[in-house]
């Protein structure tokens, strides 16, 4: 599906398009254009849900508007995404949708469902309700969802943010789908080389991060070195990755700060065991 936007800073836009790329289902970014409207619109800010490019879009195009921001809007029958973007949360809503086909006559109100929102696509299975077999237990669901919308601060903690550092996009990948698997729901941010993480680490707070030995530039054992010099990352889980087998290069990865290592290619098996050892122990340094 096309996927348009509107109001995007660049970061969010390239964060957004790395999510995509996660989708099983062909989710593309496109340039916004009235006269060939994409599938779905994703509106980032309510102040942008007044401009003249999103209010005079045809009635039957209204239930394609997704607002992103971190409130929800006072409009509940608005779609609506929480910022900041988790992957999970953006693949799930998006998926519920199908291909906008415009009406040939005169506009009129899409007969298909509602699709799901962005609360109930965290909550509900990908089914509608009418094929769903635990609808009976949808009053509870949404009395659970209402007690998470009163409590962000409780939502917030179930949630883990995750810096991958790594220049190979399918390596990104590949650890952003593993991380999917986790029982709450994954924050990631991306960083191309140790350069740009040292930025992203100085202006932002992790949970814990993954980080690649070989990449441009500063190596990953002297990134390490200098995000542990840093208050705020002393205790901060690094795992570090190599396609290296040598025990020098694990003896070097520790000396450097590195709290485990993980070789590649990665085992499934192997990487969930690491990744739920790392985040019990994030949950309970929360605590």
């Amino acid at each position: 599906m096309k996927i348009g936007t509107l109001g995007f800073p660049s970061d969010q836009l390239k964060k957004l398009e790395k999510i995509l790329s996660l989708s099983k289902r062909p989710l593309v970014l496109v340039s916004f254009d009235q006269n060939e409207l994409p599938d779905l619109l994703l509106v980032f800010g309510p102040e942008h849900l007044q401009q003249p490019a999103v209010s005079e879009l045809p009635q039957e195009y209204h239930s394609r508007v997704i607002l992103v921001s971190k409130t929800r809007p006072n409009d509940s029958s608005l779609p609506h995404i929480k910022s900041p973007l988790i992957s999970s949360r953006v693949i799930r809503t998006l998926e519920q949708y199908q291909p906008f086909e415009p009406s040939l006559s005169t506009p009129a109100a899409e007969p298909a469902e509602r699709p799901l929102s962005e609360p109930d696509a965290i909550d509900l299975d990908v089914q509608a309700e009418t094929e769903n077999p635990f609808s009976k237990y949808d009053a509870r669901i949404a009395e659970v969802q209402k007690l998470k919308d009163t409590a962000p601060e409780a939502v917030a903690d179930a949630s883990y943010a995750v810096l991958v550092v790594d220049d190979s996009h399918p390596m990104q990948q590949m650890l952003a789908r593993e991380l999917q698997q986790l029982d709450h729901p994954v924050n990631l941010d991306f960083a191309d080389d140790g350069e740009s993480a040292l930025a992203k680490v100085a202006d932002n707070h992790y949970d814990f991060i993954f980080l690649d030995i070989m990449m441009p530039g500063i190596d990953g054992f002297e990134t390490c070195t200098r995000m542990r010099s840093m208050p705020a990352l002393k205790k901060t889980p690094i795992i570090m990755l190599s396609s290296k087998t040598s025990p020098l290069d694990e003896v070097k990865g520790i000396m450097a700060g590195s709290s485990t290592y993980l070789t590649k290619p990665i085992e499934h098996a192997e990487f969930q065991k690491v990744i739920r050892r790392v985040s019990r122990w994030v949950s309970e340094f929360r605590k």
